[in-house]
């Protein structure tokens, strides 16, 4: 006697004895309709179009992307040119402030208001060949 759910008293169901000459087997066959050429070529066309409405939107995005790298490398490059020129006016206002030492140690006299030369446009004369220039020739 098998033992089931806890219950001794259960008999075992005795197998049908009865057997048939002969065992019915029944077999589903399943074919696969094909798609017609139409519906297929449909079906190509639209994996077709997603694919090319992919592509332009990848190509906009990496065009975007090319655009914001320029800007940043402008940037830097703008930054790096402000930090130049603040150096060089920083360098400019140094060599000033250092030219009248250095002419002072040279021997060179600044010019006084009083000591001025101005000079008067020759008259009748248009060319410079004939006049004295001041110069030593």
């Amino acid at each position: 006697m098998a033992y089931t759910r806890g219950n001794l008293a259960v008999q075992e169901r005795q197998k049908e004895t009865q057997q048939s000459a002969y065992l019915e087997k029944t077999k589903v066959v399943k074919r696969r309709s094909q798609l017609p050429q139409k519906e297929k070529l449909l079906y190509m066309l639209s994996v077709v179009f997603v694919v090319a409405v992919m592509g332009v939107i990848g190509m906009s995005h990496v065009h975007s992307y090319d655009l914001n790298r320029q800007i940043h490398d402008t940037d830097n490059k703008i930054l790096k040119a402000n930090r130049d020129i603040s150096q060089l006016q920083v360098e400019k206002q140094t060599l000033e402030t250092q030219i009248l030492d250095k002419a002072k140690e040279l021997g060179y006299v600044p010019i006084d208001n009083n000591n001025t030369i101005h000079l008067s446009p020759v008259s009748g004369s248009s060319g410079t060949q004939n006049s004295d220039s001041g110069q030593n020739d």
